[in-house]
């Protein structure tokens, strides 16, 4: 991804079944760790441009991230909606959280929040750098904040609308 060399397979696509995939990926992590998983999505179709494969990675990363960074039976949530011309993500958890210096870097490539956290010793802090990569490349934008240490974490992620309408869009399975 770095030397730009990752090929997009772009469609227009519902994102309800990237919702799908990424769930379906992350559900053994999230079983794992016995965590409480709730899904906030819209009964139409939420349509963008983008490569169902990539975005599904990028929603289970921080699925896994959430998964990873939460202690046993805690919650995660998955939302998304439409406002503004875009399509919004958000992945958020009840989990350790992160300082203010910790979020200033958390995308940059093998950054991890807490190197001590054994937590952290699972992952070559990448995913995230991952994650923004392949926002980008989809022509949207990625954030985080967190409250604190021990105050959870959310991502944002933010893609354009698809041009065109929800009836147009054929939303085949995975």
């Amino acid at each position: 991804i770095t030397r730009g060399k990752v090929e997009l397979r772009m469609e227009d696509l519902d994102l309800r079944r990237v919702v799908e995939a990424a769930v379906e990926t992350s559900r053994p992590l999230i079983e794992k760790g016995r965590h409480r998983l709730s899904t906030s999505l819209r009964d139409e179709p939420l349509c963008v441009r983008g490569d169902p494969v990539r975005l599904a990675q990028v929603l289970s990363n921080l699925l896994n991230n959430a998964a990873r960074y939460t202690d046993e039976g805690g919650s995660i949530a998955l939302e998304a909606h439409a406002e503004a011309g875009e399509a919004v993500l958000t992945v958020s958890d009840n989990g350790s959280g992160m300082t203010s210096e910790a979020l200033a870097g958390v995308f940059d490539m093998f950054t991890q929040a807490d190197a001590s956290d054994t937590r952290a010793q699972h992952g070559l802090g990448i995913g995230l750098a991952l994650v923004r990569n392949l926002v980008e490349m989809h022509g949207g934008m990625v954030g985080a904040d967190s409250e604190g240490p021990g105050r959870g974490s959310r991502f944002v992620v933010d893609l354009p609308v698809a041009g065109r309408s929800a009836q147009e869009i054929v939303t085949p399975s995975v």
